[in-house]
């Protein structure tokens, strides 16, 4: 692999032009035709083989695929009743406009006569509107076009319109752009702290901004051809951001090293790319693996999100082992200009804080070793009461258009109006004989004596009376207890009762079949990532006890990431300085992605570690001296990359979006306690463990193919470039 990646930086160096016109010309194509093509994202999570998946299949075959994506959109006043007639006039041009509009396919009259949709104070009122195709297959600004008729009628009068349900969801997603830039803002500080100059800094950032721009482009096209969740963008964002950014940093440190080691500028980056790119494209294979995992969930809606992710990757380990080495040969020493403060190169490659560090460490490694433990198992307690949930509007920003169509619903008509169950009924060979057919009247009481129940729908027929559908209405809220309660007892006792084929779904069913499946699924997902990463790093490194290592001090960081989540935002610690009012369920699928990613990315840090280290001992080093020197060659630059991660993650705590903040704490904390424990907690391991680390069985070591990453391959790159400048003086 050293020997490809050095060929492979020498000619993107030599020739820069065309490797830059490249990467500029496929970014311009690929931005032209997302554009034109818009963003399609799904924001259904329907679970295959789910009781909620039968619902919805059904009333895809007997009603219509849209009627799922039923939205309310809601009309509430101030001044009066919403049935004044200046106040219902407005609300009826904006129903007509409504249902003029072609993306519409229906929508309800909130006056009509026996309708509930007035509340009783009279100051809200709401309309169900079905789209005329599936939300998901709508484009964000499809979506806002059909408020946008909703509200035109009402500009200007004392009437206020708000989108709630799925169409509220998908205009009320909170842009990501400042997050995004104050990401940007903390990475180039750091960079500019570690290298000492505003050139050197710019790099990293380039080549991680043209390498995520395109990864979202392809993500965004993937959109039109399978269903992407809305979400996958902003996670893509987040990882790819901090991963472009996190490579480059050690592949610009190597080579400015050893370019002031005295190696030309093309070999310098061809040294570079051997040794760090090469640790670069191992560990980035590592991230890939643990996303695309994922798939062993069996649940569409993970396997995409991870597929979404680990694309974006893969493009940020193509822009560090291809437009990089361009822009470093295209800048040359002028990377040294612009310098802030003293040269820190002779730091680079080896620091004597780091090395004292490490001599610490190694005097008194049980000490550190068991306190690093007990920290961990400590943060990790409120992980005891995890609890996988859903989210519900009220935690949006206010601002945003499902935010108040919550409030208003729920101050009007109580929570449960936001958390409609659509229970479908399939009646087979044998039709309704209207909506008062005896079956479908046993299942309607029964529905309306169930625990938790405020109120039940009159049964709607399909067209050949073969099938019925029931709106049933919560007295709780999506999230409370109430909801799950109901919805078990329906499909436990209520519908066996009736002696029927019915199916409970909607969105909120839906998100309640997520979070059992995904608990369900979890300890196959960690067992499967931490098995693959662990064959990966004993592939790589020809030893059983490092990767075992390893992974011991990955779980113990992921389960202290897991407890701190918990405890900010189930329990509700310090919810409030994130911007939230109240403690929020942890989203079902939050813990499971985050095991994927964290996993990944923290063996990025061990395997810098761990490769150095290696690579001191092939060197003839001994156990102990091969650590400290190994800390002092990679600790600087590890804990610069993690902390470049850290402020990408945590600036997402400012999205309004409570998941993408749920992640932005869990993913910055793991990256926090993981960077800390690869500096502390490993290495104490394997000054404790000594030579035992590099054990490996002769049998195993037989089967085991070869692989080599940063260390060991730092004399082949050197050969090679050898016989490249033989070559050219030839």
């Amino acid at each position: 692999m050293s020997r490809f990646l050095h060929r492979l930086a020498v000619f993107s160096a030599r020739h820069r032009a065309l490797v830059i016109g490249g990467w500029l010309v496929v970014l311009a194509a690929l931005l032209v035709v997302s554009h034109q093509a818009g963003t399609k994202y799904s924001s259904s999570s329907t679970v295959d083989g789910s009781d909620s998946a039968a619902a919805t299949e059904l009333m895809e075959r007997s009603f219509s695929a849209e009627l799922a994506d039923t939205s309310p959109i809601v009309f509430h006043t101030e001044e009066g009743s919403i049935t004044d007639p200046e106040h219902r006039a407005t609300v009826e041009a904006s129903l007509h406009a409504l249902s003029q509009d072609s993306d519409v396919a229906s929508v309800t009259d909130s006056f009509a006569e026996g309708s509930a949709t007035v509340s009783a104070d009279g100051t809200t009122a709401y309309a169900n509107l079905v789209p005329a195709e599936p939300l998901g297959d709508l484009s964000v600004e499809e979506a806002e076009a059909i408020l946008d008729t909703a509200t035109e009628p009402a500009e200007g009068t004392e009437v206020e319109v708000a989108a709630g349900g799925q169409l509220g969801t998908k205009v009320s997603k909170p842009e990501t752009a400042t997050s995004e830039l104050v990401g940007i803002l903390a990475a180039m500080l750091i960079l500019v702290l570690v290298f000492g100059t505003i050139t050197a800094m710019a790099l990293p950032i380039a080549s991680a901004i043209v390498g995520l721009m395109a990864g979202l482009s392809i993500v965004s096209l993937l959109g039109h051809a399978i269903a992407v969740p809305d979400v996958a963008p902003t996670i893509a964002t987040m990882i790819g951001l901090g991963v472009g950014i996190d490579y480059a940093l050690f592949i610009v440190t190597r080579a400015r090293s050893a370019r002031h080691e005295g190696r030309s500028v093309h070999d310098a980056i061809g040294h570079a790319a051997a040794t760090s790119g090469s640790a670069v494209a191992f560990a980035g294979g590592t991230v890939v693996i643990a996303l695309l995992a994922l798939a062993v969930s069996g649940l569409s809606f993970i396997t995409v999100l991870g597929q979404a992710a680990a694309i974006v990757v893969v493009v940020a380990v193509l822009a560090s082992m291809t437009l990089l080495p361009a822009l470093l040969s295209l800048c040359g020493d002028g990377i040294e200009k612009l310098r802030i403060g003293r040269d820190r190169r002779p730091t680079l490659g080896h620091s004597a804080v780091w090395q004292q560090w490490g001599e610490r460490l190694a005097r008194r490694p049980r000490l550190y070793a068991a306190t690093s433990v007990l920290v961990l198992i400590g943060l990790s307690v409120p992980v005891l009461s995890l609890g996988l949930g859903l989210t519900d509007q009220s935690s949006a920003p206010e601002s945003t258009s499902s935010r108040q169509a919550y409030d208003q619903l729920t101050e009007s008509f109580g929570a449960g109006a936001n958390a409609p169950l659509l229970v479908t009924v399939d009646l087979g060979s044998e039709p309704a004989t209207g909506p008062d057919d005896p079956r479908l009247a046993q299942l309607h009481g029964g529905l309306s004596a169930a625990d938790g129940v405020q109120a039940v729908g009159m049964p709607q027929l399909s067209q050949d009376g073969t099938a019925a559908l029931m709106n049933v209405i919560p007295a709780g809220s999506p999230t409370s207890d109430v909801t799950k309660d109901l919805v078990d007892e329906v499909r436990d006792a209520t519908i066996p009762a009736s002696g029927l084929d019915a199916h409970v779904g909607g969105s909120t069913a839906q998100q309640l079949d997520l979070a059992e499946l995904i608990g369900d699924r979890l300890p196959l997902i960690i067992g499967v990532v931490v098995a693959l990463s662990v064959l990966l790093l004993m592939i790589a490194f020809r030893t059983v006890v490092a990767p075992l290592q390893a992974a011991l001090v990955n779980l113990l960081a992921v389960g202290a990431a897991y407890g701190i989540v918990t405890a900010v935002f189930q329990e509700g610690i310090g919810i409030t300085a994130i911007g939230l009012d109240g403690a929020i369920p942890i989203v079902s699928y939050v813990p499971m992605m985050m095991f994927a990613i964290l996993f990944g990315l923290s063996m990025d840090y061990q395997v810098f570690l761990l490769s150095r280290v290696r690579e001191e001992v092939d060197a003839g080093r001994s156990p102990r001296q091969a650590v400290i020197d190994g800390l002092a060659g990679t600790g600087k630059v590890i804990v610069s990359a993690g902390a470049i991660m850290v402020a990408v993650f945590a600036s997402f705590v400012l999205n309004g979006d409570p998941t993408v903040k749920e992640f932005g704490v869990g993913l910055a904390s793991a990256i926090l306690i993981a960077v800390g424990m690869v500096v502390i907690l490993l290495p104490a391991v394997m000054l404790l463990m000594g030579r035992r680390t590099w054990w490996l069985p002769g049998w195993l070591d037989r089967i085991l193919p070869h692989l080599d990453v940063e260390g060991g391959s730092a004399s082949e790159a050197d050969e090679v470039a050898e016989k490249s400048r033989e070559t050219v003086s030839a």
